[in-house]
């Protein structure tokens, strides 16, 4: 775990409890929410962060964006599909270039 990670799940768990303790007391649940939404990002980070496989079908395009991967040391490009908007980032070990 990378110390950003570690110091956002660590405060994110505090601002939940304190949003426990000022809901017990008659406030809202916001800081609630927000210290569980803090945790679950840092969590959740790695997950959706990671660099992958080419992605498959016909719509993806790899773009001329690339950027080294900070966990793994690696080149990756970003891979782009204009249907759905959604984005991919491949090792560029992986990486064939598409005609």
């Amino acid at each position: 775990m990378t110390g950003w990670r570690i110091w956002a799940l660590i405060v994110g768990a505090i601002i939940a409890l304190g949003g426990v303790a000022i809901w017990g007391q008659g406030g809202g649940p916001i800081v609630l929410i927000f210290g569980v939404l803090m945790v679950i990002t840092a969590a959740l980070e790695p997950v959706y962060g990671r660099a992958k496989g080419k992605p498959a079908g016909a719509g993806w395009r790899a773009t001329d964006e690339r950027f080294v991967d900070p966990e793994t040391g690696k080149l990756v490009t970003v891979w782009f599909d204009p249907a759905t908007g959604a984005r991919r980032y491949v090792d560029d070990a992986e990486h064939v270039p598409t005609p």
